[in-house]
């Protein structure tokens, strides 16, 4: 051009029309000249008498072409430029290796109270409370984290992330949710059921007193009465057999009437004897006159380390699963295990009876007590059993007191 030099038009053209292709055809065969001019983004450097037509022709498409991909992948990054600083979730950009943040966008420096600068300043492990047990300060795969905010707030965020090529190095864009409020809410739900549940356990549990106290106190005072006054009809001759037969029927409902008012009332040796002995002895009672075989595992088991109201837990579990198994199974063994650890308490209830199908086996009351009782400590309650091959009842509870959890386990049975 007259009025400038090559490299200043290219310039001023990329200046004023940038979306137009730019193709540098010079007299001069310079390498920096050339170099200089790509830079430029001339899309071609080419020297007279070096071309022909063809080679002049093939240098405009493919220069068109190479145009039209470069205005793609600019408005591909910008559009992704916008999603990343304008979403209203919470993103950055990190370092693979060293965690260094190396981009945040508007939502995380109003989430996490940071100015961009200082935040371009921090790694991960400074919004990290700790990284989940048995991990490195590599990013992990975990989904729900602690973090600090600069006000020292904790909250509990979804953290999600991919890795990406950021300028050449390996990074992971991260975005996160902050879920602390839904949480509070789901522990809040489980606190509220648990004390339902409780109250529900403590109202039966009162139940059982009453009915029976009520059973030994007063019923079974009557029928030793009636029991006597026939002992003594017996000494008349007449409807004698008859007299017998009704005077060992009471001496039968008394029995049973025994039986079932200490099934109902809790043994008051419970405290002083421990779990392991009261259920020992529910077991040996109960099934002293059925034949079937039974073994308590529990050596060593440190029962200090479960209160008053778990004890009664498990008691009520067995003594629950014991009747199932009694009415249902036609077992001829029966084997309990139990385990106290600091952090959980383990029972296991197995027997070699018939069996059922637990898919199409709907639970019952009983069933349905163990897990509700089960819940009281975030446990977990699992049946397995096939037809013909017994049934095995696993209860895991929290060995700590009954407390809500974000992490609350529960199996459905069926």
């Amino acid at each position: 051009l007259p009025d400038s030099f090559g490299i200043e038009s290219l310039k001023t053209i990329n200046h004023l029309i940038q979306r137009i292709p730019v193709i540098v055809l010079t007299g001069l065969a310079d390498y920096d000249v050339a170099l200089e001019a790509l830079k430029e983004n001339a899309q071609d450097y080419l020297v007279k008498g070096e071309i022909n037509t063809n080679l002049l022709i093939k240098s405009i498409e493919y220069s068109i072409e190479r145009k039209k991909a470069e205005e793609k992948i600019l408005a591909s990054e910008e559009k992704y430029r916008q999603m990343f600083y304008q979403n209203p979730f919470p993103m950055w950009i990190n370092d693979e290796h060293t965690l260094q943040i190396l981009e945040v966008n508007d939502a995380a420096i109003q989430k996490y109270g940071y100015e961009r600068e200082e935040f371009l300043e921090l790694t991960l492990n400074d919004i990290q409370i700790s990284n989940p047990p048995g991990e490195t300060t590599e990013v992990t795969q975990q989904k729900i984290w602690e973090h600090r905010k600069k006000n020292g707030e904790i909250i509990i965020v979804e953290f999600t992330y991919y890795p990406i090529n950021y300028f050449g190095r390996t990074a992971m864009q991260a975005q996160v949710n902050d879920i602390t409020e839904n949480i509070r809410l789901e522990e809040e739900l489980i606190l509220q059921k648990q004390r339902l549940v409780e109250a529900v356990l403590n109202a039966q549990e009162n139940e059982r007193k009453t009915i029976g106290a009520e059973l030994h106190d007063n019923i079974n005072q009557i029928l030793t009465a009636v029991k006597l006054n026939l002992g003594l009809a017996i000494e008349y001759q007449d409807n004698k057999p008859l007299i017998q037969k009704c005077e060992k029927n009471i001496e039968t409902v008394m029995e049973e009437i025994r039986k079932l008012s200490k099934q109902l009332i809790l043994p008051g040796n419970l405290k002083e004897l421990g779990l392991v002995q009261s259920v020992e002895d529910m077991m040996g009672e109960v099934l002293h006159l059925s034949g079937i075989s039974w073994k308590v595992f529990a050596k060593g088991v440190k029962e200090n380390l479960l209160s008053e109201e778990q004890k009664l837990t498990l008691y009520r579990i067995v003594q629950e699963q014991l009747n199932n198994i009694l009415k249902h199974a036609e077992a001829s063994s029966i084997a309990i295990s139990l385990q106290v650890s600091n952090s959980k308490v383990q029972l296991k209830i197995v027997d070699d009876g018939k069996g059922f199908d637990t898919t199409k086996h709907r639970s019952g009351i009983g069933i349905t007590n163990i897990i509700n009782r089960a819940e009281l400590f975030n446990g977990k309650v699992k049946i397995d059993s096939t037809p013909g091959e017994g049934c095995s009842l696993e209860v895991e509870l929290n060995s700590k007191h009954p407390l809500p959890s974000k992490n609350i386990s529960k199996e459905s049975v069926f």
